[in-house]
């Protein structure tokens, strides 16, 4: 199953200034906790991030 996971990350432009930005990520996992978990460990070592919410995604596959 896919999951779209939504990921909140602050950061310091070049002038100085702390921005926030919203990133979507499609998490191929077994349960909503499972994609979250997944998530933190793609994320592990950075400081600034938040995991806002994880929801069940339609998709059914992904081709290459």
């Amino acid at each position: 199953m896919f999951y779209k996971g939504k990921v909140k990350i602050e950061f310091e432009n070049d002038k100085g200034k702390v921005q926030k930005i919203n990133e979507v990520y499609l998490v191929e996992a077994v349960s909503v906790t499972d994609a979250e978990a997944k998530l933190y460990k793609e994320f592990e070592g950075e400081s600034n991030f938040e995991v806002v919410g994880v929801t069940k995604s339609r998709i059914i596959k992904v081709i290459k």
